[in-house]
Formats: structure tokens, sequence, C-alpha cells
């Protein structure tokens, strides 16, 4: 599980897994094309939204040369399948990009520094992310413990806190408010609740769950799929 915390505000989680990532590829230039909304891009699917966040999930096939779009927005990116991918900004030369391992994230910045680019899959593979969007925070937030049961800290700033989040079956661990994003990586099962309570949640792969509550959760592995 990767956990993002929004107080600043994004959440994260995985079971059994890990989880984040980013998206920014690309390749080619067409003369002419102007860059358009990032919600107008075709693989870029608006899967959630709310005043707090927006969610995509991006997936880019084999070949794919994606439309010129803009980056207005900060975002933690959790990448769900890893492709050879290159990136083009606005006006400049493609670039090939490093390789992004299935299970990572990270956070942009692009509200100070938005960016138009595009992303080319130059794999045989699918090209698979998630980008959650931060709109607005959801108010303060509790400072965390210096260790938290099966969490690891990815990303702090003042504007999102990512968690990386792995549970086995009985294990457990505390999710923080006020808000925050669940992702998976992998399919798997969990319970959100009080010591345990709470009915099972099943993810799929790149499955999300958006959390909005002052109080502290648990959240406990209840079963998972194979790690695809």
């Amino acid at each position: 599980l990767v956990a993002s915390r929004i107080p600043f505000d994004a959440a994260f989680a995985m079971t059994r897994y890990i989880a984040a990532v980013p998206l920014i590829f690309a390749a080619v230039a067409v003369a002419g094309e102007a860059p358009v909304p990032i919600k107008e891009e075709p693989r870029h699917r608006l899967v959630f939204e709310n005043r707090y966040v927006r969610h995509f999930d991006v997936q880019l096939e084999p070949g794919y040369v994606a439309r010129y779009h803009w980056h207005r927005n900060d975002g933690v990116f959790a990448n769900i399948r890893a492709a050879n991918t290159t990136a083009q900004e606005w006006g400049g030369e493609p670039v090939q990009r490093g390789w992004r391992a299935v299970g990572e994230a990270y956070f942009i910045g692009y509200t100070e520094k938005p960016k138009a680019h595009r992303v080319s899959n130059t794999d045989a593979r699918l090209y698979h992310v998630t980008d959650t969007e931060v709109l607005q925070g959801c108010g303060p937030a509790p400072a965390l413990p210096a260790r938290v049961r099966n969490q690891s800290l990815i990303v702090e700033n003042s504007r999102v806190q990512v968690m990386r989040i792995v549970l086995h079956p009985g294990e457990s661990t505390d999710l923080a408010g006020p808000c925050g994003m669940l992702v998976s990586l992998y399919p798997a099962t969990l319970r959100l609740g009080h010591a345990g309570g709470g009915d099972p949640l099943v993810l799929p792969r790149a499955g999300f769950r958006w959390r909005e509550t002052r109080e502290t959760q648990e959240g406990r592995g209840a079963g998972g799929g194979d790690d695809l």
C-alpha cells in the first residue's frame, strides 16, 4: 500500500504491495498542435474528482503518442506498470525518460511551474500510472509520529505527505486524517475502521479509495491477489 495524506492532503495505500509514481514522458512533434487541458488528453482518464483532488488513471498502449497537454496542479504519481517512454515539452525536443519501476511514487510541483508536454510509449508493454492532482488542502493535519507500523515516508512537503504501506494478511497500520487517497499497485483486500472492523475493501490493480475523516482509522490487510 502506498498512502498519501493531504493536509496538504493526499493519501495512497496498498496492501502487500507498494505504490506510486509519475507520468511524464513523450515524443514526436506535430506542427501546429496546441496543448490541451489534461482531461482532454484521450488516455488521461478522470476517474474521481472533488474539491480537494482530481484523480487520473493513465494507460498508454505500445506506440501511443499523447497529445500535448497541460499540468497545472501539483500531483502525486504512482507507477502501476513500467515501460520505456519519451517526454517532449511543448517547443522542445524528445527526451528518453529514466526507468520508473512499478511501485515508484513521487510528487511534482506543477502549481508553481506549470508544464505542457506529451508522452510517448516506445515500448512493447503497456505504460500505466496514476496522477492525483492536489487542488486544495483539507485543513490542519496532526503531526505524524516518528514511526508508524508498516509504513515508510516517501514524500513530505508543504502540500502532501506520501507513505508506502505494506500489509500482509492480518497486519495493520494507522491511517491519519484529515483526508487522503489510497492507491493499490496490485489487487488486494483490506479493512478500514476501528480494531479491524468495517466491510472488506477490495481493490483491483490501480484501485483507489478517497478518505476524509478527522479520526485516525486502522487499515488491516485481509488478503490479496497475486503480484502480477
